[in-house]
């Protein structure tokens, strides 16, 4: 008796511990939400369903609550599912009130064309982002991105392996809290200071996701991270050690922005 309250109480110590470093908030329903397109002919059905599959089912067995399949189908035929995509907070509350979800992960996993190589084989490359919010305040609360090249003996077999590869990535950096930021020693000779982006008329997460890249590169960037992304309007925040200017420098080397202003710790962006 003794030995289980001991292995009970170890383990009431320890579950708690390895959930600490997860993105995700446990125990709140989670509905996954995965919009696929594919370049290329005769490729809008190819891997239809892969992302929100593998993403789902890796939660699952991390035990996190997940909207099964059938309810998911349910809110994609709702109408307002369209503005999910654009992180619309009245949106994302009242979807969240009529199918008993707490976090919406909505996202979208892009297949590029699959090009034959050297090998006589295929390559082809995948890209899955995702935003997650919370149906409580109708807030943003984390956004991942993972990319993967396979090869396959088809055009189909290389575009379904590796939309599997990066799903299976993007599932574990949203479980083990991974990939929100980079460089993980930086040299004593920078001055860090907090550094806000605010980028308007973004055509989509993607967008703002390939900026944030861009800002995570430098070497004098400590820390960075989405911490707001809704209907095109986003928010970067940056631990930096540079001037502002190098990362205006950054944006216009990713994007062409319509209207810039710098401050002394904040660069405004209009897309």
């Amino acid at each position: 008796m003794r030995r289980l309250l001991t292995l009970a109480l170890l383990l009431g110590v320890l579950i708690p511990c390895s959930a600490q470093g997860a993105m995700l908030p446990p125990h709140k329903r989670i509905a996954v939400m995965i919009f696929e397109s594919a370049s290329g002919l005769f490729r809008d059905n190819l891997a239809v369903d892969t992302a929100s599959t593998v993403i789902t089912q890796a939660l699952i067995e991390n035990g996190y609550p997940v909207v099964n399949d059938a309810q998911v189908k349910k809110i994609k035929a709702d109408k307002r599912s369209e503005l999910l995509r654009s992180g619309d907070s009245k949106a994302i509350k009242a979807l969240g009130k009529t199918y008993d979800v707490r976090i919406f992960l909505v996202g979208k996993a892009t297949l590029a064309e699959a090009v034959r190589n050297d090998f006589g084989t295929y390559t082809a490359t995948a890209t899955v982002t995702i935003q997650g919010y919370s149906t409580q305040d109708g807030k943003y609360l984390l956004s991942q991105m993972a990319s993967s090249k396979q090869l396959g003996g088809t055009p189909d077999e290389a575009s379904q392996k590796a939309l599997e590869a990066a799903s299976r990535e993007l599932a574990q950096r949203l479980i083990s809290g991974q990939g929100q930021t980079i460089h993980g020693s930086h040299p004593t000779s920078y001055r860090y200071r907090d550094v806000t982006v605010t980028i308007t008329g973004a055509q989509d997460f993607q967008q703002v996701n390939a900026i944030l890249q861009k800002v995570q590169s430098h070497p004098a960037t400590r820390q960075a991270m989405v911490t707001s992304y809704s209907s095109g309007n986003a928010t970067i925040g940056a631990s930096f050690g540079g001037d502002v200017k190098e990362i205006l420098s950054l944006i216009r080397d990713t994007v062409q922005p319509r209207n810039v202003r710098t401050g002394p710790n904040s660069i405004w962006v209009d897309l």
